[in-house]
């Protein structure tokens, strides 16, 4: 992939998480930043859905 199309791939994905962010404070709830490489503590709800 050339330079500049990694350069506006990059871009635009950062564009989509800070709208992402701006969303969620507008619907309310907790701001959760899109753009970090790992969360910053292990207290994330587990989604996992039993077969009970």
């Amino acid at each position: 992939m050339s330079d500049w199309a990694k350069k506006i791939k990059d871009e635009a994905r950062g564009l989509i998480a800070e709208a992402e962010q701006e969303l969620t404070v507008l619907e309310g709830g907790d701001t959760v930043d899109l753009t970090a490489d790992a969360p910053e503590d292990d207290d994330t709800p587990d989604t996992t859905v039993s077969g009970t």
